[in-house]
């Protein structure tokens, strides 16, 4: 009843990949050291070479044993699915939700027990939440008309509440995009044992532009954020904002000329990890994306990699729990792959090389 395309402007997600990415082998990964982060000030424009691509050396391990699960967004069965892998390579497999179509974008709950995700293939698009221990999932909120759709989901740091997208029917046309869209993509949060929701953002004039994507909650609860992406007539851009959770007044944290998007809290808030030209509007572009962190304040930008080239790009980090490594999507014009690099910066490391492995994020 609705289209993919309808979502890919408002959710975070890999819609496309599916059909133009080739599939991984089914294997287990191991973790490997990557090429080096090109810097400057250091090693020369970084090209994809033999050791990028085939057989980097084996070095030890810090994952090594790591019982955590990963969960990730792939199409490795011809379908978009929730899976599970260590954080050392070992144990890589489908999620059974239940759910017959698509699921897509999890997220941990802050006792790492349960998952929320997306939806595909239904009348409306609602998200659902998979408990662990039971195997067993739920749809966590109503929608029914006028919402299209949810997406893009985070759980509150006590689990409490989840913050994410909803798109609005009726269907109205953007004159800058051209075509038919939602009425209104904001942001909402909905109650977990109520099941009652709450609008925060809206955008309407003109519909659905610029519109929020990938929120995330402050560790302390008072803030989410989250990028916005904005259409005009010279382009496409993003910027990173941020907005009282009780939906009060919001502060742009990054200019638009920086493109940046995928932001991610620290686990002690004091920092905000994010990438340039993020998949959800650059995903097969030629462009450069690279990983940066910042004050929750928009101050002391840091950038964390330093590639150069659309060869490799750094895109949607994520915390692990303890806030000692980010992990990111390392995306080549073949494959999307899970690698890790710590949190001030340095070498990276693969978790799952080759295929389609994003939107990981580590299990609390």
């Amino acid at each position: 009843m609705y289209t993919n395309r309808l979502f890919y402007l408002l959710m975070v997600v890999f819609l496309i990949v599916t059909a133009c990415a080739p599939q991984p082998s089914i294997g287990t990964a191991s973790a490997t050291s990557l090429p080096p982060n090109s810097s400057p000030s250091s090693v020369p424009t970084l090209e994809i070479t033999e050791q990028a691509t085939d057989s980097p050396p084996v070095l030890p391990n810090p994952f090594a044993g790591e019982k955590a699960w990963i969960a990730y967004q792939t199409s490795r069965d011809g379908s978009e699915g929730v899976w599970l892998i260590h954080p050392d390579g070992t144990e890589d497999h489908k999620l059974n939700t239940g759910w017959s179509g698509p699921t897509l974008g999890p997220a941990w709950s802050p006792d790492g027990t349960k998952l929320i995700f997306e939806t595909r293939g239904g009348d409306t698009e609602p998200l659902y939440e998979y408990d662990l221990a039971t195997e067993t999932s739920r749809q966590l909120f109503v929608c029914e008309d006028p919402c299209l759709g949810d997406g893009g989901p985070a759980y509150s740091p006590d689990g409490s509440k989840v913050v994410f997208g909803r798109a609005l029917l009726p269907f109205v046309h953007n004159d800058i995009l051209g075509e038919e869209v939602p009425s209104d993509c904001g942001l909402w949060i909905g109650d977990v044992a109520t099941g009652e929701v709450t609008q925060i953002t809206s955008n309407t004039n003109p519909p659905c532009d610029p519109h929020e994507a990938s929120p995330r909650w402050s560790p302390d609860s008072s803030k989410i954020a989250y990028f916005r992406e904005r259409y005009d007539n010279s382009g496409v851009t993003d910027a990173i904002f941020v907005i009282d959770a009780d939906g009060g007044e919001e502060q742009q944290l990054t200019d638009w000329e920086l493109v940046a998007g995928y932001p991610d809290w620290s686990a002690d808030g004091e920092w905000i990890v994010f990438a340039t030209y993020p998949l959800w509007t650059f995903n097969f572009d030629p462009v450069v994306s690279n990983l940066y962190r910042m004050h929750p304040d928009g101050s002391e930008i840091e950038q964390l990699t330093f590639y150069e080239t659309p060869d490799i790009r750094a895109n949607q980090p994520r915390y692990t729990p303890d806030g000692n490594w980010i992990i990111f999507t390392a995306v080549t014009p073949s494959s999307r792959s899970l690698w890790a690099i710590p949190a001030e910066g340095g070498e990276p490391m693969v978790i799952a090389q080759g295929g389609i492995y994003t939107h990981g994020t580590w299990q609390p």
